[in-house]
């Protein structure tokens, strides 16, 4: 019997009949497990490359496999492998290669067969969701039909109204875990949803599968698809319909971009100032692109307007910025209206779309200009003629500047060779030749400066373009870097919103005097409020907010810098808090003291890190290595390593005794404490050279086979080090995984094995009763690693919780970890690790993680 793809022949008839009975294919198991988040990130345990064979294998026997029944096609099926992965993988992707939209199905009345439901489908009585589920269950793969809503193809951004768009998918419990597979978007190019009650009609088919919806992560599918049963949302923290429509219009490719968007930014966005900004991050490393185009949709205002005036084109209205770390984009509204902005880019050379906004202007609107100046690469320094011509370390590093006027701003950066400077501000009104006396520049030895005066104009908003040649050339000036110079208040609505009618002079005067008193004090609070109280009243400027705003910036800035200095962690966590949450946020965001406070932040986070690792090993354990008597040379680096980094001096620690007496030492001199309170800016070049020579003579695998704590200490000294040398690169203790290069070698026949492990940490064990070489290691035919002789010699090993696991692969340690590709910290829900239950079968333990 053929697959459901099959077309028919000449004495098949190419028709459907007779007619087929509906069936009712039950969504849930109750037998099943609960709903409960998984424990891993899709990319830790599936790479669609390891499964190429299945997939090459399934299409070439997809037309050959008898479909007959569910048994016969999934025993087919399972001969191709070995694994539940595999299992499912294989039906995914058989069930991708089914023409059913296309095939007939004449003759084929049961519909409790694969190619029954088949019909079904085709006729519009069967869904890919439960079919899909049906293949599962029969592989004995638990797996449940979810039910809930989905952004489809036939959903507007900012659309409120979910009622038209309900959707199918499924969620799989495979390895331990509930994953989520919606195989109708997965298939097809369309994203279909129910439309009133019915079912989706066929859509096109994919020449491949899209992997974006196959296993896909929970708190990238939330982004999509939201359940009825909050439980199904498989997240931590669940979201509610509020959260669900009020979230940006994302695409499947915004994760795999490296842009991120820093902060919660809605479907709907309020221009202020006639202006919309959306910013973007990225790792420093990366150089992702980013453009947008934006289009005017209509005006819901109460004197609709016609839309765009002629000649007026919204590209004209669009910018971008770029620094090492963020993009940004900026948007001007010339009407009063609604907007819908598709936004692109990424790694992808194709630059395709990330995300839409719906963008609404309700400002009274003067008819503003264009920006003067639209660099095709967008502001900030352009690479390729900055890297020939040898310019780097530009400030200001964003391209966009905030000035007011008679404002003098500097323009610096590095250059390697002698260089000849040209640079014009361009204006809307004003020519290139009547700010030519505004602009001056400046070549030194190693720099190159630009000086700006602002001039005075009514519109305050300039572009600037510096460009540069070798010197003594005849050579065309190329362009290195382009600002945009605008108002200080250009993202205030206070800057253009007309005062509030009807309010009270008493209370004007009133919440003024407040103003001007607390910008007197250094109370950030207390001038955040007043500045808040004086806005929302919309009155005029006359100087007192600028001087306000000025004072806030200031103080927010010193604030910065003292708990930069300070290194304590919750109160760099709430200076850096309340800076992005202030009323003057968008002056603070691209500063020097913002970006030395994150970096701060960053490291003392993962210094927080490294100490739960180390303050979770016992007394016991520490003691372990204390009584060693004559410790192996690997453990005595190690520990040399580690004085040497916590400043005992070089020659004394080449003495065991020596370092026995310093672990011995108790109170504020004690090894834990001296390891809790060690910050890496007090490691100096000599200690940080001689740390890293003796951890270079070990093998962080090898000492944990000696001992526990020892491997503990090693890690932590190399993050010390990795600290010293900026790289914060955190090493995980949990260095047992299966996945591991070292285990892996490991665990080959004739190299360490459990015995030869036992008997490397015999070696040094204080223990009366420990076991020589012969006692463990015995020549021969090697044995399975849970035979007895092997389960002897580990139990020596593991008689402490607290140690490192076996190859019984016994994970004691927390190792937490995050997920960066989602927009939201808040809402990132892998915040998982690994949890020692000493009571689970050994199965269990070596593959079971808490959420």
């Amino acid at each position: 019997m053929g697959c459901g793809g099959s077309k028919g022949s000449k004495a098949g008839a190419k028709n459907d009949n007779p007619p087929i009975e509906e069936i009712d294919v039950p969504d849930l198991d109750p037998r099943y497990p609960a709903p409960t988040p998984p424990r891993t990130n899709k990319d830790d345990f599936y790479k669609a490359s390891d499964y190429a064979n299945i997939d090459a294998q399934v299409k070439q026997q997809a037309s050959r496999i008898n479909s007959s029944s569910y048994d016969s096609l999934l025993t087919a099926l399972e001969n191709l492998c070995s694994t539940d992965l595999q299992k499912l993988r294989a039906i995914f992707m058989w069930l991708f290669h089914q023409d059913i939209h296309g095939a007939f199905y004449s003759g084929v009345t049961d519909p409790y067969t694969p190619r029954g439901y088949m019909k079904l489908i085709k006729t519009g009585n069967g869904s890919y969701a439960s079919f899909f589920a049906q293949l599962c269950r029969t592989a004995d793969i638990p797996c449940n039909v979810i039910r809930g809503v989905g952004r489809g193809d036939s959903y507007s951004v900012g659309q409120s109204d979910m009622a038209g768009l309900k959707s199918a998918w499924c969620a799989v419990h495979v390895d331990g875990d509930w994953r989520l597979v919606h195989p109708l978007w997965a298939y097809f190019n369309e994203k279909q949803t129910y439309v009133n009650g019915q079912r989706p009609p066929a859509g096109t088919k994919r020449a491949t599968v899209n992997e974006f919806f196959y296993l896909t992560d929970p708190n990238k599918m939330i982004c999509f698809c939201l359940p009825q049963a909050e439980g199904w949302q498989l997240l931590k923290k669940k979201w509610d319909a509020k959260k669900f429509t009020r979230s940006p219009q994302f695409t499947e490719d915004y994760f795999s971009s490296g842009l991120m968007l820093p902060r919660k930014y809605t479907a709907i966005l309020q221009a202020e100032n006639g202006t919309c900004v959306i910013d973007f991050d990225n790792h420093a490393h990366e150089e992702p692109s980013v453009s947008a185009t934006v289009q005017f949709e209509k005006d819901d205002s109460e004197n609709p307007g016609e839309g765009l005036p002629p000649g007026i084109s919204m590209t004209d209205y669009v910018i971008m910025s770029s620094s090492s770390t963020r993009k940004t984009l900026a948007v001007k509204f010339p009407v009063k209206g609604q907007y819908k902005a598709d936004i692109y880019g990424g790694r992808n050379a194709k630059n395709p779309k990330i995300v839409q906004f719906c963008m609404v202007c309700e400002d009274t609107v003067r008819s503003p200009p264009p920006f003067p100046l639209r660099p095709e690469e967008g502001f900030g320094l352009r690479k390729g003629p900055a890297s020939t011509l040898g310019v780097s370390d530009i400030v200001p590093e964003s391209g966009i500047v905030l000035v007011k006027a008679t404002q003098v701003k500097h323009f610096s950066f590095t250059i390697t060779q002698p260089l000849e400077l040209q640079a014009k501000l361009v204006h809307d009104t004003a020519s290139p030749a009547d700010l030519k006396d505004f602009v001056s520049c400046q070549v030194t030895q190693h720099q190159g400066q630009v000086k700006v005066v602002v001039p005075e104009e009514s519109n305050l908003e300039f572009g600037l373009q510096i460009s540069g040649r070798q010197a003594n050339t005849t050579r065309p000036f190329a362009v290195i870097a382009s600002y945009l110079l605008v108002d200080e208040n250009w993202r205030k609505k206070t800057a253009v919103v007309a005062p509030t009618k009807n309010v009270n002079k008493n209370q004007s005067d009133a919440v003024r005097r407040a103003l001007v008193a607390a910008t007197q004090k250094s109370d950030i609070p207390r001038l955040e409020k007043a500045i808040e109280d004086f806005e929302r009243l919309a009155l005029s400027d006359n100087g007192d907010l600028t001087r306000a705003r000025n004072k806030l910036i200031e103080l927010h800035l010193k604030n910065l810098r003292m708990r930069t200095l300070e290194r304590k962690l919750e109160p760099l966590d709430s200076a850096i808090h309340a800076a992005k949450t202030s009323q003057v946020a968008s002056y603070l965001i691209d500063t020097k003291e913002m970006k030395d406070a994150e970096a701060a932040q960053k490291q003392l986070r993962r210094l927080k890190l490294y100490m739960h690792k180390v303050m979770a090993l016992n007394k016991a354990t520490i003691s372990e290595i204390h009584r060693y008597h004559r410790p192996k040379p690997l453990v005595h680096n190690v520990m040399k390593a580690t004085f040497r980094i916590l400043g005992e001096p070089r020659a004394k620690i080449q003495q065991w005794s020596y370092i026995q007496t310093c672990m011995r030492q108790l109170g504020r001199n004690s090894m834990m404490t001296r390891v809790k309170q060690f910050d890496p800016v007090r490691l100096k070049e000599g200690q940080a050279k001689d740390a890293e020579s003796y951890l270079d003579k070990t093998n962080k695998y090898l000492v944990r086979m000696c001992s526990a704590g020892a491997g503990t200490f090693y890690v932590w000294s190399n993050n010390m080090i990795s600290e010293y040398h900026g790289k914060g690169e955190v090493e995980h203790l949990d260095i047992w995984q299966s996945s591991n290069k070292w285990t892996k070698f490991l665990n080959k026949k004739g190299n360490v094995t459990d015995r030869s492990y036992a008997t490397a940490r015999s070696h040094d064990q204080p223990s009366p009763n420990k076991k020589t070489e012969q006692d463990v290691f015995v020549p021969g035919p090697e044995k399975s690693v849970y035979g007895k002789d092997t389960e002897r010699a580990a139990s020596n090993y593991d008689e402490d919780p607290n140690r490192s696991r076996s190859r019984h692969g016994d994970a004691r340690y927390h190792a937490g970890r995050d997920d960066d590709g989602y927009y939201d910290d808040e809402d990132d829900e892998f915040n998982s690790g690994y949890d020692w239950n000493p009571n689970a079968p050994s199965s269990a333990r070596n593959n079971h993680r808490t959420g």
